[in-house]
């Protein structure tokens, strides 16, 4: 009897207590198996101080077997010359001595007795009795007790953060219960935890399969010898079947043995840290190789190889949360999962320079353990510019397994473009082909080494990105200009006044903030970098600062230059000599520039991106005559810019023109189509009076804070718009616009008095703000489309079209103060979401009312007739803001709410007199009516409800109507289907 894995914890004095009958058993058998016991390290209980000649009884049978099922004990009988159907049965030599024992005992005694016998014979894994070879048997059973006490389940990983949602979530993949063989991936970046994920569902899961193996470090196995691919797969096979069968010294001959000897078996195989794909052929090639509901889980850093052997239940690893970030690096820093407050600011930091990577928080936790706090903060700023050596080693082995390309296109970005789109990377990144690239990338993130996010960003984990800057620093360690990216302000300063760069330097990046103070670059310090691909010199904050000067012509030497990023550039033209036919992007914000190159037109045929904003000193336009593939021109706060010219049409590829904020111009082209324009921003050009027709492909228009006057017929063909915002324009009558219209700003047009009536007609409008038209008197009829009506501060705003039928609608005419009766009449005879407007009572329509902004009602029906949802009026007091409202409604008196409605209107102005606002709240699918009260059936019903408004927002009254089924759930559908008015709400036949 072995203890039990259930009580791990108990404090054990011996591993195993056997219990036996007979002294020939006690002289021979017993005696070699305490000895073959002893030289395996298991302590057994030995009965020496047991009175010779007594025997442990059919009594301590019995409580052994009670152990076994109160305490899960494990039994192991062996019938030494004995036939266990004899035991089972009480028959044979074995029954006639049990007679002689149980002589003088009671029926329930032998009872007892006659139970426990036939349970220990029927115990699975019960040793038969051929004892031909009596040392072999005991060999035999002391190797089963030694392997039943190691089988003890591990609590190793009850501690680890997180490890109970990660089992959960693979559970689900492994789906234990289906019949089939299933592969299961585990996938994610190195120190992510995989293995240690794989080693917990092992340690749990093992024991319900005949065969186990967690097979380490695939990768390291195969490979590192002389044979050829059949030689390396015969050898893998090798090792997993000798370890898996526990058979040392076993050969194979053939690729087949797996499928031989597992086929029939239920196994369970973990591949840990695969990286090729040869590798699962040799061990798993087919789920046919094994037994039904056979589980074989795969842990790798790459996903192609799961998708090239066609697993498709992958488990993406994600990185912990910020708060099990700290736990896990609290855990070793300081043996509890949370720090002290002395040291909780500066744990946070470590954790965020861990990068929230589980193996990398655990090696600077341990590596920070029992440090001063004055050491914590000495070493943080060192570990920030230079990896643990550990965590170094670890990360390196991603990166070495990459081809040369995957490792060059690693380290652009890395150094240079992370975070940026992947259509900007392959426009940057030299290659042999987009193709190159494009494939480059799938390489990186299959092998979780980037992300690319659903919007096409690029990011690559802050370690890594750091290891990649300690790759190009050994590069050429003391030597600088002999490396192929410059990351270091100290170093750059150096390459480039000390005229050290070589034609290895491919970038330089350097943020000016970090210059202690004005730099001057040599004049020729770029001549010697004729591979120099990328500069880039930014400013993290402090938009006035330029502390690197430069030569005028000291750009002039850089033939294959495809980004110059240079914010704050000193001087006011560009060099005569300066190389344009490779450049992809410039960057020139902030900068001297008068002009570019003058009206020469210069060979610009790679240009996608030009951003010259902010320059207010430019006065010229560049000639842009052959950049036919630029796709983002930012020309924005150039307040000298006059004009922008018709050379403009030539940018087939435009999709952005940016001119916000160009205080001087006043002249655009007009009889142009540019194909791709699809967003034109002139915000804030008080000169322009021009409407801009040079596209009618555009989607988004910003005409804000313009002097432009109407909106020319011509839009009325356009075909793609969402969205015109002509917010603090100079419109006075608006009467053409295009029909797809989604959204329409009118915003601040104080000297607008009329808008078109066929805004009916344009059936896809959305949205219509039409706030602080001081001078417009009536709003048409709008389209069932509109979800957002916005009339802020209309002072002069009478009279409305209606009634307004789409029961999503949202209205807001706060501060609309002279909204005639009918027109408000007709707000309260609408279908809609929420409205707020001037008042100062509840309606006489709301059949109940309370001051102040909660109440307790008592209210009686008359059995038949149920509510499902009901609306709510507010009477807001005047001097306050109204932006939101959070209404509990309750079925008692104590508890919590079942359920909350939140109201937004957000942007609002201060309410000049008392406004009441109304909405509808619809009670959950599964409420079936409020619950009676007392013990017996009654009609009377209980509701409470509360009203919380932001900003001190005082509620002087509040009011509700209880709403039938009907206009809940079938009047609003008929107004979504239907183009008739539906009928007002229906109340509820509740009385107070």
């Amino acid at each position: 009897m072995t203890h039990p894995s259930s009580y791990y914890s108990t404090s054990w004095r011996y591993d195993v207590f056997p219990s036996f009958r007979g002294e020939d058993v006690r002289k021979n058998f017993l005696s070699h198996l305490h000895k073959e016991f002893e030289n395996k390290g298991i302590l057994t209980f030995r009965d020496d101080e047991i009175e010779r000649n007594h025997s442990i009884g059919s009594e301590l049978l019995v409580e052994i077997l009670k152990c076994k099922e109160e305490q899960g004990l494990k039994v192991m009988p062996i019938f030494y010359k004995v036939d266990p159907s004899e035991v089972r049965k009480q028959t044979g030599k074995f029954g006639m001595g049990f007679l002689k024992t149980c002589h003088g005992k009671t029926e329930e005694q032998k009872h007892s007795w006659r139970q426990a016998l036939t349970d220990a014979a029927s115990i699975v894994g019960g040793h038969p009795q051929d004892w031909d070879n009596e040392a072999d048997m005991i060999t035999t059973i002391a190797k089963d007790v030694l392997d039943k006490l190691n089988a003890t389940p591990s609590r190793d990983f009850d501690d680890l953060v997180g490890i109970e949602s990660h089992i959960a979530r693979m559970k689900t993949l492994l789906c234990l219960d289906s019949q089939e063989v299933r592969l299961v991936g585990i996938w994610g970046p190195a120190g992510i935890g995989k293995t240690t994920i794989a080693r917990a569902l092992y340690s749990q899961f093992h024991e319900n399969f005949k065969l186990s193996i967690f097979m380490e470090n695939v990768s390291e196995s195969y490979g590192g010898t002389n044979l050829d691919s059949y030689g390396l797969k015969l050898g893998l096979q090798q090792r997993f079947l000798s370890k898996l069968l526990d058979q040392h010294g076993l050969r194979i001959s053939h690729l087949g043995a797996i499928k031989e000897r597992l086929k029939n078996h239920k196994v369970l195989a973990i591949l840990d840290d695969v990286d090729n794909i040869e590798q699962l052929q040799a061990l798993a090639k087919e789920t046919q190789w094994f037994g039904k509901k056979s589980r074989i889980i795969v842990t790798t850093r790459n996903k192609q190889l799961l998708i090239s052997h066609n697993i498709s239940h992958v488990y993406k690893v994600p990185f912990p949360s910020r708060e099990e970030a700290l736990a896990i690096f609290c855990q070793h820093a300081f043996r509890e999962c949370s720090p002290s407050d002395d040291f909780k600011d500066i744990s946070i930091e470590f954790a965020t320079l861990a990068g929230h990577l589980p193996l990398v928080l655990r090696v600077l936790g341990s590596f920070m353990r029992g440090k001063s706090k004055d050491e914590w903060e000495v070493s943080l700023p060192t570990l920030k510019t230079r990896l643990n050596g550990e965590i170094e080693k670890l990360l390196k082995v991603g990166y070495e397994g990459l081809h040369k390309d995957d490792k060059a296109l690693f380290l652009h970005i890395a150094c240079l473009f992370n975070g940026h789109h992947e259509t900007y990377v392959k426009q940057m990144v030299v290659a042999n082909s987009d193709l190159d690239v494009s494939f480059g990338l799938k390489v990186l993130a299959d092998r979780s080494l980037i992300q690319i996010y659903v919007d096409g960003r690029v990011v690559m984990h802050s370690l890594l990105r750091q290891l990649g800057t300690e790759v190009v620093r050994e590069q050429s360690v003391n030597e600088p200009g002999k490396r192929q990216f410059l990351m270091s302000a100290r170093e750059i300063c150096g390459v480039l006044s000390n005229n050290t760069g070589t034609d290895c330097v491919l970038g330089l990046s350097v943020d000016m903030c970090d210059l202690n103070e004005e730099f001057y670059i040599s004049e020729n310090a770029f001549e010697n970098m004729r591979n120099l691909l990328y500069i880039r010199i930014y400013r993290s904050n402090d938009p006035n600062t330029n502390k690197m000067k430069l030569q005028e012509e000291g750009l002039s030497y850089l033939p294959q230059l495809r980004l110059l990023q240079w914010e704050a550039y000193p001087h006011m033209f560009l060099p005569s000599h300066f190389r344009t036919e490779c450049l992809v992007e410039l960057n020139m914000s902030h900068s001297k520039l008068k002009t570019l190159w003058g009206d020469n037109a210069q060979p610009l045929r790679n240009l996608k991106i030009m951003n010259l904003s902010n320059s207010p000193n430019l006065e010229s336009f560049p000639n842009l005559l052959e950049a036919t593939k630029l796709e983002r021109l930012d020309l924005s706060w150039c307040e000298s810019l006059v004009e922008l010219p018709s050379s403009i049409q030539n940018l087939h590829k435009l999709s952005l023109l940016e001119m916000s904020c160009c205080t001087s111009l006043e002249i655009i082209p007009t009889n142009i189509n540019l194909a791709t324009l699809s967003r034109l921003h002139f915000r804030n050009c008080p000169r322009l009076k021009t409407f801009p027709e040079i596209s009618t492909n555009i989607n988004y228009l910003k005409i804000r804070g313009t002097a432009i006057t109407e909106v020319p017929p011509s839009v009325k063909s356009w075909r793609r718009i969402k969205e015109i915002c002509m917010e603090s324009a100079e419109v006075r009558i608006l009467i053409n616009l295009p029909y797809i219209l989604d959204t329409l700003c009118l915003r601040g047009n104080t000297k607008l008095v009329a808008i078109t009536n066929y805004l009916i007609r344009l059936r896809r409008l959305r949205m219509i703000d039409i706030s602080f038209c001081v001078s417009l008197v009536y709003l048409p009829k709008l389209p069932y489309s509109v979800r957002y009506l916005t009339a802020l501060n209309c002072e002069s705003l009478r009279r409305l079209h209606g009634p307004f039928r789409n029961p999503s609608i949202r209205l807001k005419f706060t501060n609309c103060l002279k909204l005639d009766h009918n027109a408000q009449e007709m707000i309260h005879q609408s279908v809609f979401d929420v409205v707020i407007l001037p008042g100062g009572q509840v309606p006489a329509y709301f059949t109940h009312r309370y001051n102040g902004n909660s109440g307790f009602y008592h209210f009686t029906f008359d059995g038949s007739v149920s509510f499902y949802s009901f609306k709510v009026c507010l009477v807001l007091a005047a001097g306050t803001r109204f932006e939101s409202c959070q209404t509990s409604f309750y079925t008692s008196f104590r508890g919590n709410p079942i359920k909350k409605y939140y109201t937004y209107i957000l942007n609002q102005p201060q309410l000049k007199v008392d406004h009441i606002c109304m909405f509808e709240c619809v009670l959950p699918p599964d409420y079936d009516g409020p619950p009676y009260l007392g013990t017996r059936p009654s009609t009377t019903k209980l509701f409470k409800f509360d009203f919380n408004c932001n900003y001190g927002c005082k509620v002087l009254e509040c009011g509700l109507l209880f709403l039938e089924a009907r206009k809940s759930l079938i009047a609003a559908k008929r107004a979504e289907s239907s183009s008739t008015c539906p009928r007002p709400a229906k109340r509820s036949k509740a009385q107070v």
